[in-house]
């Protein structure tokens, strides 16, 4: 078989994210399957297979070592892949082997009916199911929350959540599902980094104005359940990835987020920020507790600690009414992060999560924590 180097270095590349690490369970899959016009790896949770249609053999070939190999050899090579007796790769001025792995020691990929399906905006389907992948609970006793939950409705609600915190968003597109779906976060990032480094066919005839504005589909399908658990495929350029779910039903994230919130308070992140890392260590010092309080156009941001002693800061806000909340200093950071223009914080009080919106991201709600004042 012989196909172009910068090619198979590609489709290697894509398919990292999937590659266990040393401990795997089973060391056949730190190889890659080539077979019927397809290069695919699993560490079986999740299955990628990208079309690569040179490839006219079935082997496997070693991750890893071949990876690096193919760095330093150029990409307009061809390189030629024999599998007699062990796998050789050979090139113009050069060649490598390693011990030849049967095929069919590698795990099957299930080849499964669909039981609905759709066609939705990738963008905007990834970016939300990337985003609730950070606030998903790492508790396995909990496993519903483990996962990143597809919620049917007239619209598709993609949430996280962990028990303190929740990011929460409504997509403009619908998928004919009768229960939710739970993804695996590993499952996300790997569809994340796939999504990020693959682009559509581009015809020479698109204007500018066309591709910067295109959106790019992917196709999601809800495979017909089997012995180890519902299974859900995604299909997009050359790629396919094919995920185990997690089993179960996830709490009703919607019924937390409040109609109607009595404060509203309208600030820039980065000032928040800044006034917030002001007092980080005497608040890592006290449980990680933060303290804001404000008056129709001033926050006061503070912390207090019996070793450290106190310290606090003030920035501009535009508040509905006065008010104050403690929340958890990491949480905080973590969502300001990387954020421009303007943030809104919505207060109902008491032991009510307190919500975070900004622009088109999710609404991330945040646990209060209970303080003496």
């Amino acid at each position: 078989m012989q196909v172009k180097v910068a090619k198979l270095r590609e489709a290697m590349n894509l398919l990292t994210p999937v590659i266990p690490g040393k401990k795997a369970t089973l060391p056949v899959l730190h190889n890659v399957l080539l077979r019927d016009g397809k290069i695919a790896a699993t560490d079986l949770e999740t299955w990628v297979e990208v079309v690569l249609p040179e490839v006219d053999l079935e082997c496997l070939i070693p991750h890893s070592s071949v990876t690096e190999l193919l760095k330093y050899v150029p990409g307009n090579e061809m390189l030629t892949i024999e599998t007699d007796g062990q796998l050789k790769l050979s090139w113009e001025g050069g060649s490598s082997s390693y011990p030849r792995v049967k095929p069919d020691e590698f795990p099957v990929i299930p080849k499964l009916k669909v039981k609905t399906q759709g066609i939705l905006d990738g963008n905007q389907l990834i970016n939300a199911m990337a985003i609730a992948s950070k606030y998903c609970s790492s508790d396995e006793t909990r496993p519903v929350l483990c996962g990143v939950s597809i919620l049917p409705g007239e619209n598709l609600d993609i949430a996280g959540a962990d028990g303190f915190r929740m990011a929460y968003q409504t997509l403009t597109a619908s998928l004919p599902l009768d229960k939710p779906l739970i993804i695996p976060p590993k499952a996300v990032k790997v569809l994340s980094y796939l999504w990020q480094h693959t682009s559509p066919d581009i015809t020479p005839s698109e204007s500018l104005v066309g591709l910067v504005t295109q959106k790019r589909k992917v196709e999601v399908a809800l495979m017909e359940a089997t012995a180890t658990g519902d299974k859900l495929q995604l299909l997009f350029d050359d790629v396919t990835v094919l995920i185990n779910l997690i089993q179960g039903n996830p709490p009703n994230f919607k019924q937390l987020i409040p109609s109607e919130v009595p404060t509203s308070v309208q600030l820039f992140p980065g000032d928040l920020e800044r006034a917030i890392k002001r007092v980080r260590r005497i608040a890592m010092n006290s449980s990680g507790i933060v303290r804001l309080s404000w008056t129709t156009d001033m926050m006061t941001v503070s912390a207090k600690s019996e070793e450290m002693g106190e310290a606090e800061g003030t920035l501009p806000v535009h508040a509905d009414n006065p008010d104050k909340v403690a929340l958890d200093i990491r949480y905080l950071l973590e969502y300001l992060k990387g954020k421009e223009g303007m943030i809104t914080m919505g207060v109902t009080g008491g032991t009510a999560p307190v919500m975070f919106r900004h622009r088109a991201s999710p609404v991330v709600m945040v646990m209060p924590m209970n303080v003496q004042w």
